[in-house]
């Protein structure tokens, strides 16, 4: 079942207030979580993305025909659920590109 745009979007917000929680006050178990987390980053920007573009997300082109590389621009002072990301199987739900992260 695919959901609806409003859904998704719906399911966005939902999903960013539970990082914020998660990252800034119910943060016990966010060890274990990422101890599941395997992959890496790929810099595609998909979790910069989510709801609204990050006004801190920095586009730079790569050398490859239509692909672009993100960075932040606060990197290293950016927020505790940037640091995080993806915590939980659910999070990788709520972006719009493949993410280089996968759970065990």
């Amino acid at each position: 079942m695919q959901l609806s745009r409003l859904q998704f979007r719906t399911k966005q917000a939902a999903g960013k207030i539970r990082r914020f929680i998660r990252a800034n006050i119910y943060t016990d178990e966010n060890e274990k979580l990422l101890a599941r987390r395997e992959g890496e980053c790929t810099r595609c920007g998909a979790c910069c993305k989510i709801l609204f573009k990050c006004p801190f997300l920095i586009e730079q082109r790569s050398p490859e025909a239509g692909k672009a590389i993100y960075t932040c621009g606060i990197y290293g002072q950016h927020f505790n659920q940037c640091r995080i990301y993806p915590l939980v199987p659910e999070d990788l739900e709520e972006i719009e590109e493949p993410c280089g992260y996968t759970f065990r």
